[in-house]
């Protein structure tokens, strides 16, 4: 298994111990909002930090700008309530139409 897929992996089951701690140690307590606003941003917050990571790389040595702007289109897309899956075809249709100009 490559170094990204036991990450993925380990973020998974981080993510959802965390979202099983408040039910298993709390059962007949709702969290205060805030906590429950925290809880379900940090699989977000990760997936975020995995992403540039991997796009950025060491010291920028794998930056691909074409790339930056699809996901700057995403990012677009996501503020204006777009789904998941336009998100995601709105960057690929963007990254691919910036390699192809260049």
């Amino acid at each position: 298994m490559t170094a990204m897929v036991i990450t993925v992996v380990a973020f998974a089951l981080i993510n959802y111990a965390l979202k099983a701690i408040g039910p298993v140690f709390l059962p007949d307590r709702e969290l205060p909002r805030a906590v429950s606003l925290l809880i379900n941003a940090l699989p977000l917050a990760l997936l975020c930090g995995m992403l540039v990571t991997s796009v950025v790389g060491d010291a920028g040595a794998n930056l691909d700008l074409s790339l930056l702007v699809g996901l700057a289109a995403a990012t677009v897309a996501w503020a204006l309530r777009a789904g998941h899956l336009t998100c995601v075809a709105t960057c690929a249709g963007v990254t691919i139409v910036c390699r192809l100009l260049v």
